[in-house]
């Protein structure tokens, strides 16, 4: 028979069993939710990776069809091309020796060698060309703080151009270099067949009130001025823009310039200018304006390279060229607007155009970003 210190020692031994059980159990409880959670985790990282690689099919499903578009616009192209040369044809062999029309063209017979002896020559029906042409100024209206070299260009091969200033009674020929005026420039063109356009006229407003850095201008956003690049990072006219980079990324490198990422308000009202216009140049979209409409383009313009993309406040290339990041949050948690569109989104690169279906984390050829202060 057991004495009293043995049964206290068979005791303390089956507490101690008890605990070590009961710590074990505790282990292998937590083990099991470090798995769980690790398996979450992996779950959520490939629904992740799946509905990116959604979206990358989409979009190359998306430039498929553009080309697929493109090409048979070439081929509607060629074969209207091909059916006006025919028409014009049938049109020549139908002309009589007066120049009109025979009411039976299908019996007449093709010409020898030349025109019978005593017969007129034939003569070709021509179609006059009445349409004036449809010039632009450049650089284009808006606000400036240094004097500028006023041009028109015509958009035909031969024009007249004329450009005046205050009104359309002092005209000159060709251009007008430092211009350092506010106020109205009128101008128009006449083609090469004597047609001349409408005079159209471009307000400047002369300024001298920045005090921003380098190629950045102030814009008026609620009541306060803010800073803001004329040109996409890095800020720089001529060289080509900074895409492939993240939102973190993008973050941090106008934190270095001594800058921070715009917010989509900021942005806009840059892009929309004193008039809050749809576009930075106005409120029909023109795909000759900005570089919108390169549907075979693998990469960016160079900053400032489409002249014409200007907005009244000076910032280029914020209409299409490259979707650029902001600073304001998405409704979707996690994720941020991207602002303008790129070089492939046609009328869809409005001032007012945002989208947040980019992961902040990624890095994308057709985005990229621009700073303020």
């Amino acid at each position: 028979m057991k004495t009293d210190p043995e049964k206290k020692e068979d005791e303390e031994e089956k507490k101690k069993g008890r605990r070590r059980f009961l710590a074990l159990l505790i282990i292998i409880f937590l083990l099991l939710l470090l798995f769980f959670l690790f398996q979450w985790k992996i779950n959520e990282r490939n629904d992740r990776l799946a509905a990116e690689q959604r979206a990358y099919e989409a979009t190359l499903r998306q430039q498929a069809f553009e080309l697929a578009v493109e090409k048979a616009q070439k081929i509607a192209d060629s074969v209207k091309r091909r059916a006006d040369s025919i028409r014009e044809d049938s049109l020549r062999k139908a002309l009589d020796t007066e120049g009109e029309v025979s009411p039976l063209p299908a019996m007449r017979e093709p010409p020898k060698e030349g025109p019978p002896q005593g017969t007129a020559p034939t003569t070709v029906a021509t179609v006059a060309d009445s349409l004036p042409p449809q010039p632009s100024i450049l650089p284009p209206a808006g606000r400036y703080y240094k004097p500028v070299n006023l041009r028109v260009e015509c958009g035909e091969p031969k024009c007249d151009t004329e450009i005046s200033i205050g009104d359309s009674l002092n005209a000159v020929m060709g251009k007008i270099e430092n211009y350092n005026k506010t106020g109205r420039v009128y101008f128009r063109a006449t083609d090469s067949a004597g047609n001349a356009s409408p005079w159209e006229a471009a307000a400047y407003d002369m300024a001298s009130d920045n005090n921003c850095a380098e190629n950045s201008y102030p814009v008026s956003v609620k009541g306060k001025i803010v800073c803001v690049d004329a040109y996409e990072f890095p800020n720089k006219a001529g060289e080509k823009p900074r895409n492939m980079v993240s939102h973190d990324l993008a973050n941090r490198l106008c934190e270095n310039a001594g800058k921070r990422l715009c917010s989509v308000e900021e942005w806009q009202a840059a892009c929309r200018g004193n008039s809050n216009s749809r576009y930075p140049y106005g409120n029909s979209y023109n795909q000759t304006k900005c570089a919108t409409d390169m549907k075979s383009a693998k990469e960016p313009n160079r900053s400032g390279f489409a002249e014409h993309c200007r907005s009244y406040y000076g910032m280029y290339d914020m209409s299409g060229n490259l979707w650029e990041w902001t600073s304001t949050p998405a409704q979707r948690e996690g994720l941020f607007l991207v602002a303008g569109g790129a070089w492939n989104t046609q009328n869809a690169s409005s001032c007012a155009e945002t989208k947040f279906s980019f992961y902040p984390q990624n890095e994308y050829p057709f985005v990229g970003f621009r700073c303020c202060l």
